[in-house]
C-alpha cells in the first residue's frame, strides 16, 4: 500500500510541474480524482461502516469529518485551479531562487502533500478498524509513508540549505512553514515511537519502546490534530492569495 501511494505522489507532482499543458492537466486532475476518492472513503467509514464491524464513535467521527471538510476544500481549488493550467508556462529551473522554487523543491513539495493527505485518513482509518488483516495492511501502508515523508523532509531541508528559495510572503506565512516543518518531523517520530509501543513492526523490524502506549498515542494523536491545522491555515492562504487577494504569485511558486 505504500508503495501504491508513494508512486501515485510521485506521478502527481511530476505531473502537475511539467511544461506540457496536457501533464499539468493530467496532474492536477490526478490529484483532483485522488482526493475525491479520499473523501468518498472517510464518508463511507463516517456513515456506514465500511472500514469497521461497528461505526466509529466519538472523536474518531470528528476527526474524519475535519479530515472530510479540509479534503473538500483542496478538492475545490484543484478543480477552479484546472483552466489556468492550459496557459503557456515557463520553463523551471532545478535549483530554487528569489521569487519561486526550483523543480527539485516543488516535486519533493508536491509528492510530501499527496502522501500526507493519504496517511492522515489512513491512520483514522487504523483507530476505527477492528483487529483484522485489514487492519495490518492499512497500519503497514500508514507506516511506510509515515516514513517516506520523514525521508523527503530530510531531502527538502538539505536541498534548501544548498539551493534558497523564496522567503515567506509574511510573518504568518513563516510560521505556518516552520510549524508544517515541524510537525512534519515530529508526526512521523511519534508514530515510531508509538509503532515501538504497541509492537507494530516497521520495515519487518520491532522498535526498542521509548515510551508507554497511552502517552505515545496521546502524542501521535495530538501532533496529527496539529497538522491538519497548519495545514487547513496554509490552505486557507494559498486559497486566500489567489482568489481574494488577487496575487497569483504566490501560487505559481509552487505550480507553474
Amino acid at each position: 500500500m505504500s508503495l501504491f501511494y508513494l508512486a501515485l505522489a510521485i506521478g502527481i507532482a511530476v505531473l502537475m510541474n511539467l511544461r506540457a499543458r496536457w501533464g499539468r492537466l493530467a496532474g492536477q486532475a490526478l490529484a483532483a480524482v485522488a482526493l475525491f476518492f479520499n473523501i468518498w472513503s472517510i464518508w463511507l467509514a463516517v456513515e456506514d461502516g465500511t472500514f469497521a464491524a461497528a461505526p466509529a464513535k466519538g472523536g474518531q467521527v470528528l476527526a474524519l469529518e475535519l479530515m472530510g471538510l479540509i479534503g473538500a476544500a483542496g478538492l475545490l481549488a484543484l478543480l477552479l485551479l484546472l483552466p489556468a493550467q492550459w496557459r503557456s508556462a515557463n520553463p523551471v529551473h532545478a535549483r530554487n531562487h528569489a521569487h519561486g522554487w526550483g523543480q527539485a523543491s516543488r516535486l519533493l513539495h508536491w509528492t510530501s502533500a499527496v502522501l500526507m493527505l493519504s496517511a492522515l485518513p489512513i491512520g483514522l482509518f487504523v483507530v476505527v478498524l477492528p483487529q483484522s488483516p485489514m487492519r495490518a495492511e492499512y497500519l503497514a501502508g500508514h507506516i511506510g509513508v509515515g516514513l517516506a515523508v520523514l525521508v523527503l523532509l530530510a531531502a527538502r531541508l538539505g536541498w534548501q540549505a544548498a539551493s534558497p528559495g523564496p522567503a515567506a510572503p509574511g510573518a504568518l506565512a513563516g510560521l505556518n512553514k516552520i510549524a508544517l516543518y515541524g510537525l512534519l518531523a515530529a508526526l512521523p517520530a511519534s508514530g515510531l515511537a508509538l509503532a515501538a509501543a504497541t509492537g507494530a513492526p516497521v520495515l519487518g523490524q520491532q522498535l526498542p519502546e521509548a515510551m508507554e502506549m497511552p502517552t505515545a498515542r496521546l502524542l501521535h494523536q495530538g501532533l496529527s490534530a496539529l497538522f491538519a491545522a497548519a495545514f487547513a491555515a496554509h490552505l486557507a492562504g494559498v486559497i486566500h492569495a489567489q482568489w481574494r487577494a488577487r496575487d497569483a504569485r504566490i501560487l505559481r511558486r509552487m505550480l507553474r
